[in-house]
């Protein structure tokens, strides 16, 4: 189809697309985008899920039961 089309061009132009294609080098195999040579684009393996550090379903409870201590250590609650 590019064959077709290049016979449409004026010699000049066809001349120039020659002279252009000579000059592009061949496509290479795909390496991947080298954003920094020494930058790896891969992802990093995922780190092992670690078991929560506490027992305590809820991080807040330990909060709000030395409050409470707090409250009724100074008389208001009873």
């Amino acid at each position: 189809m590019l064959d077709r089309l290049a016979t449409l061009l004026p010699a000049a132009a066809r001349e120039a697309l020659r002279t252009l294609s000579a000059r592009r080098p061949s496509r290479q195999a795909e390496a991947g985008p080298a954003i920094l040579p020494a930058l790896d684009t891969r992802p990093a393996p995922m780190p092992p899920l670690k078991p929560p550090a506490a027992t305590n379903d809820n991080p807040l409870q330990t909060v709000h039961e030395a409050v409470e201590r707090d409250l009724r250590a100074s008389g208001y609650l009873s």
